[in-house]
């Protein structure tokens, strides 16, 4: 004979049969499916995936756009087109008192005011940034000497002949120069050049705060000084990551 409480069971998922004939106890034996889950319950157990996906998708739109942005930078002359240069902590070390300044060769200088070298032929000119800066590229220009004073002559000053680059090195002074290594460098070889440009890739010149130009030869051997007209400086200021994904 059937259990009436085991045919109820059978009816509703999850009931066990609560008689104690010999059918009974083997339903109650039985693993039966659980029963469907209340609806608190049924929020412990929601699937969170859709909305990490979601925030996954939203956080690569948004390196995207950072990354488009950064393609969209134009590269300028960082004295003439932005005032991203600290004239204040700028400074060019054994410069002539007598020559133009660092920030008068950095500007446009129309005029070809020369900054010349003092006790010897080096120079060391550092310039720092108020914000950091990507470099694209430096440009010294050569061609015009400072004018004769009494005493010296057409070999007294010369134009560059090995210029080099040190990237966020700020603080060195002239007897670093031989213990560093030189992120880039520029050799003058031709009588008739006037102009040594340097292109600056990769990551050393990347988010850079300041940048020392190293004028460590000139021209010619006879000469007591070396000499620039004009120093120009290529980049554009870099992105503030911490800024976007704050």
């Amino acid at each position: 004979s059937s259990c009436p409480d085991q045919e109820l069971s059978q009816k509703v998922p999850g009931r066990a049969c609560a008689c104690t004939c010999a059918e009974g106890r083997a339903a109650f034996l039985l693993p039966l499916p659980p029963l469907p889950c209340s609806g608190v319950a049924a929020m412990k157990g929601v699937n969170t995936e859709g909305s990490n996906t979601d925030r996954m998708r939203q956080h690569q739109l948004t390196k995207k756009n950072v990354n488009q942005d950064n393609l969209r930078h134009e590269d300028v002359d960082l004295m003439v087109c932005t005032d991203l240069i600290d004239q204040s902590r700028t400074e060019a070390l054994n410069r002539l008192s007598s020559s133009a300044t660092l920030v008068e060769v950095l500007q446009a200088n129309p005029e070809d005011k020369a900054l010349a070298s003092d006790t010897d032929q080096q120079l060391l000119l550092k310039v720092h940034f108020k914000e950091r800066v990507n470099i694209a590229g430096v440009s010294v220009r050569f061609s015009k000497p400072p004018a004769l004073e009494e005493g010296e002559d057409e070999d007294t000053y010369a134009k560059p002949r090995l210029v080099k680059l040190f990237a966020n090195k700020g603080d060195m002074e002239f007897s670093d120069c031989d213990q560093i290594e030189a992120a880039a460098q520029a050799v003058i070889e031709g009588d008739d050049e006037v102009e040594a440009k340097v292109i600056c890739l990769g990551h050393r010149f990347q988010r850079l705060d300041s940048l020392v130009i190293f004028v460590e030869e000139a021209f010619t051997t006879e000469a007591l000084r070396s000499y620039i007209n004009r120093l120009s400086i290529i980049g554009h200021q870099a992105q503030d990551y911490h800024a976007v994904y704050k």
